[in-house]
Parts: structure tokens; C-alpha cells; sequence
């Protein structure tokens, strides 16, 4: 289970009682839920606090899994920390981090160029207003850092402010863009599907839950 979160798949599994579950997530807050498993399942659950592109460090290299699966995104106790900044109203710290991470969003948001804000915001979120809200977050860090994720949302939302009748928050496409940035979500998932493959046994299933 690559993507433990609250353990829900990892539970659901080991309710057949001949399966044993390895479980990996880079966040520190799952050690809680993982904790639980650990009491209730100790000879047929491990966890393991990783990023996919070191899923090959916790098999053994006699043991071919039978299956391994991927359930992408944001998980509802992340968006639901306010501390954790996933969230458009988090008056917490601009963090964004999964875990295991080199830098934030606060970082990114108040260190990057124009042209590279641009980039990021346009390629991995997808958002055609990019190089205008990379401008009004350039101008808007001159007077002061941006500190909290409720603070980048209502820059966003500025600059975005000639477009209404938004199905979604305007800052939807830029906050997604940000927190796959930070987390290396994409080259992430890239390397972690490459080991899922070579460690399956013949005829063994890869899930992805996107």
C-alpha cells in the first residue's frame, strides 16, 4: 500500500486473514493510524515513512508482491490541517509538504522568478492566467513575504478577478500546481511506478486510483 494516508486499503486488506500488508507514506502524521495496525495486525502489517522512489529499500529481495497500489492526492485529514497550508483558508504557515520534502510552498512562492512562477503555475496546474498571477504574486512579495495559504488564495483571486462564475476556487489550478511542485508529486510517481513493476511477481496487479 504506497499511499497508506489513514489505512483504509491496508485495513480493508488484511480482513482476509492469509495476506500480509507492507504500507509506505512520506507523511509523519499517518505513524498514528499506522500505529493502530501495527497493534491489532503486528505479524502481517509493517510500515515504512517513504516516498514511492524508495519502495525498493523495504521489500526483501526474495519477496515478489502479489499486488501493490497507488491512491493519488491530497488525503482528507492533510487538507483538513489548517497547519498544513493545503487548504485556501489555512491561516497556518504556506507549507504544502507532504513530508520528506527539500523545500514549501512559502519557499517557492517567495523566492522563485517570475518567468519560473509562471511556468510551474501554467504546466502543472494547467492554468492559462499563469504569467498574471505570477505578476501579482511578484509585486504583492515586494511589500511583504506570503506567509499563509489564505493570503496566496486572496492574491489568486485578485488577479484573476475579471474572470466570475468560477465552478471551483480560482485558486484551485495554482494551489495544485504549487503542492505538486513542492512534493515532486509527478517524478514522484514516475519512479515509484517503474520499481512497482520490477518488483511484481508474474501476474501480479498494479492499481492506480487517481
Amino acid at each position: 500500500d504506497c499511499t497508506f494516508g489513514g489505512g483504509g486499503y491496508s485495513h480493508a486488506i488484511l480482513k482476509h486473514p492469509l495476506t500480509k500488508v507492507c504500507a509506505i507514506d512520506r507523511d509523519e502524521l499517518t505513524l498514528r493510524y499506522a500505529n493502530l495496525l501495527i497493534k491489532k495486525f503486528p505479524k502481517r502489517f509493517s510500515f515504512f515513512q517513504k516516498k514511492f522512489s524508495e519502495l525498493n529499500s523495504i521489500i526483501e529481495s526474495n519477496l515478489k508482491p502479489r499486488a501493490i497500489i497507488f491512491d493519488l492526492g491530497l488525503s482528507s485529514f492533510q487538507l483538513s490541517d489548517q497547519e498544513r497550508g493545503f487548504s485556501f483558508k489555512s491561516k497556518g504557515f504556506l507549507s504544502m509538504q507532504m513530508g520528506i520534502n527539500k523545500y514549501s510552498a512559502y519557499d517557492v512562492v517567495n523566492t522563485l522568478d517570475k518567468k519560473n512562477l509562471a511556468n510551474i503555475i501554467k504546466t502543472l496546474g494547467e492554468e492559462k492566467d499563469g504569467k498574471i498571477i505570477a505578476s501579482e504574486i511578484i509585486k504583492y512579495r515586494l511589500k511583504k513575504p506570503i506567509e499563509t495559504s489564505e493570503e496566496l488564495a486572496s492574491i489568486i483571486t485578485f488577479a484573476k478577478k475579471k474572470h466570475k462564475n468560477y465552478s471551483k476556487n480560482p485558486a484551485t489550478k495554482t494551489f495544485q500546481a504549487i503542492r505538486i511542485f513542492v512534493n515532486q508529486e509527478l517524478s514522484e510517481l514516475i519512479l515509484g511506478l517503474i520499481v512497482a513493476t520490477q518488483l511484481l511477481s508474474n501476474g501480479g496487479i498494479l492499481a492506480v486510483v487517481s
